[in-house]
C-alpha cells in the first residue's frame, strides 16, 4: 500500500524514539474487506483488510462529526462513514467524497462549506508479524 508520508502520523520503517508497533488484533480477526473499530495507546483507529489481503488503518473517528470509521463500509479502498456516507481512501486518508446524506446536508456543505474544511483521516504504518496485526502509534 502506497502512503503518503507527509499525511502518515509514523514514520515507515520501525520503531523510532517517538513511534512503536503496537499489537491491535490476531491476523486471523481481520478478513478481506473487513473493518474493525480498534485502539492503541488511546487512539481510536479503524484497521482493516482489503481484499486481496492488503492491511491498512486510519484514523478512527469521521473528520465530520465524528462517527466511528470501523462501522463504516470498505468498498475497494474507499471506506464510508456510517452516518453520513463521507467516503475516505484508506491509502492516504484523503476524502474522495463528502458528506453524501442526508440530501439537503450535502446540498448545505457543497454549496457553503470550503475544501480546506473537509479533513482527512490520518493514517498509520502497519505490519502483521508473528500471526498478529501491529500499528505505528505514539
Amino acid at each position: 500500500m502506497a502512503v503518503d508520508k507527509k499525511k502518515t502520523e509514523a514514520p515507515r520503517g520501525g520503531d523510532s524514539a517517538a513511534y512503536t508497533f503496537v499489537t491491535v488484533c490476531r491476523s486471523d480477526e481481520l478478513a478481506d474487506g473487513d473493518v474493525r473499530q480498534l485502539k492503541a495507546r488511546g487512539k481510536e483507529l479503524a484497521v482493516g483488510r482489503l481484499v486481496g489481503g492488503q492491511l491498512f488503518a486510519v484514523g478512527g473517528r469521521c473528520t465530520h462529526l465524528r462517527a466511528r470509521m470501523g462501522n463504516g463500509e470498505l468498498n475497494g479502498t474507499l471506506l464510508s462513514c456510517p452516518w453520513h456516507k463521507a467516503e475516505f481512501d484508506v491509502a492516504d486518508g484523503c476524502v474522495a467524497k463528502w458528506v453524501q446524506e442526508p440530501a439537503a446536508l450535502k446540498l448545505l456543505y457543497d454549496a457553503a462549506l470550503p475544501a480546506f474544511m473537509k479533513r482527512s483521516l490520518p493514517t498509520y504504518d502497519i505490519k502483521e508479524e508473528n500471526g498478529d496485526v501491529l500499528v505505528a502509534v505514539d
